[in-house]
């Protein structure tokens, strides 16, 4: 029986050049995914319509193009998609192990779109979305990867993902948990109750670290809004990873405060993954007792940000 081959990494388009630094991240991924890239572009103008359709086959040539010159090795097909963004991209992404997608930084008409589409995608997409900012800057190669964690049991999906991504990238993982002022786990009792919390979140992540004996692991407790937190870590980020909840198809009832302020901002591409993310490449969390977790750095600075106070019904 032949070997089953890998999940493909997806990859959508637009013409944009906020997409095309999309593909050749997304090639990038693929490579050391060892997955075959499948780029995509959604193009219900084409049908019936000869421009329609050779501005279509134009589009998916050039990304081709840009993913061949990224890296000529990686198997690349190209697939002109009939329905509407970002249905169609959600469905092309269907099995897929990464979805990916490009958000730019712009106020202009066509950025505000590439906004809602990426936000929609992040939505409605039951695979890992990997968003890929619209800006030079990616990242350092050697930066960590990011994760933030409200709860490792309902964000099991997410710290999945990010573990075995640290894993692929031989990177360490800084692990981000926010707690609110006032909260029910607030810092403010003392030194007691914040190592305590370190505790309780360390101990709650030993089945990955366990199955990821080889990535150091870093915690970072803040207090206030995340948000802040996160932005300020992407900058010296190669991933943001964020785990959402999945409570309805509309991208304001999934993604919460948190995770459309760092999408829209963050200096690095962020990787979206639903708490009922289906995981191509998933493992159960194992039982054994892993080596001793390093703790990072603790900030118990406020809030440096100048971010509205989180909604405690709208978490990451």
């Amino acid at each position: 029986m032949d070997e089953q081959r890998p999940a493909a990494v997806v990859v959508g388009v637009d013409g944009s050049r906020t997409a095309l630094r999309a593909v050749s991240w997304a090639t990038r991924e693929a490579r050391r995914r060892g997955a075959a890239l499948r780029i995509v572009h959604a193009a219900p103008y084409a049908d019936g319509n000869a421009a329609g359709e050779r501005r279509a086959s134009s589009i998916l040539t050039l990304a081709h193009t840009v993913a061949t010159q990224t890296l000529p090795g990686v198997p690349t097909v190209t697939e002109r998609l009939t329905g509407p963004m970002p249905r169609a991209l959600v469905d092309a992404g269907a099995e897929a192990q990464l979805l990916v997608v490009g958000m730019s930084g712009g106020s202009r008409f066509d950025d505000v779109l590439l906004h809602s589409v990426a936000l929609q995608v992040c939505a409605l997409a039951t695979c890992p979305v990997a968003v890929v900012r619209g800006h030079q800057f990616s990242g350092p190669a050697d930066g960590p990867v990011v994760l933030a964690v409200e709860d490792a049991t309902s964000d099991a999906p997410a710290v999945t993902v990010a573990f075995a991504d640290a894993q692929h990238h031989a990177s360490r993982l800084a692990v981000v948990h926010a707690v609110h002022a006032g909260g029910p786990t607030s810092l403010r009792s003392g030194y007691d109750a914040r190592v305590a919390l370190e505790g309780e979140i360390l101990d709650s992540l030993r089945p990955w670290r366990s199955d990821h004996p080889d990535v150091p692991v870093d915690l970072q407790v803040v207090s206030g809004a995340a948000a802040g937190h996160l932005l300020e870590a992407s900058v010296t980020a190669r991933l943001l990873v964020l785990g959402t909840r999945a409570r309805g198809a509309a991208a304001r009832a999934i993604l919460g405060s948190t995770s459309r302020t760092v999408l829209r901002r963050s200096a690095c591409p962020v990787l979206v993954v639903r708490r009922d993310a289906v995981l191509a490449e998933s493992t159960a969390p194992p039982s054994a007792t892993p080596p001793g977790l390093t703790r990072g750095p603790e900030r118990w600075a406020p809030e440096r940000w100048a971010l509205h106070p989180q909604d405690r019904s709208e978490r990451w």
